[in-house]
């Protein structure tokens, strides 16, 4: 019988990330050592929200389910100015 250790199975997260089940999306807005400052929204992420903050471990369970969104791309013609 395999035993995983605790450190293989180490989810990592990141600032800004976005994270989503249904019509609840969830994004980073700051990740510290211990804690994750985050935005509660349904819907659209520019929406409100509500801004809580948790410890890691607790965050990481809330994520349970959840999945990972991939970043948005920023448009090339946005970003260039005439």
């Amino acid at each position: 019988m395999m035993h995983l250790w605790p450190s293989l199975c180490a989810m990592r997260i990141y600032q800004d990330e976005v994270y989503q089940k249904g019509e609840k999306s969830i994004r980073i807005i700051r990740l510290d050592r211990y804690e994750v400052e985050f935005k509660t929204t349904l819907g659209d992420l520019k929406g409100e929200g509500t801004i809580a903050t948790l410890a890691k471990k607790e965050f990481c369970r809330l994520l349970k389910g959840m999945t990972l969104r991939a970043p948005l791309k920023k448009d090339a013609s946005a970003s260039e100015t005439p």
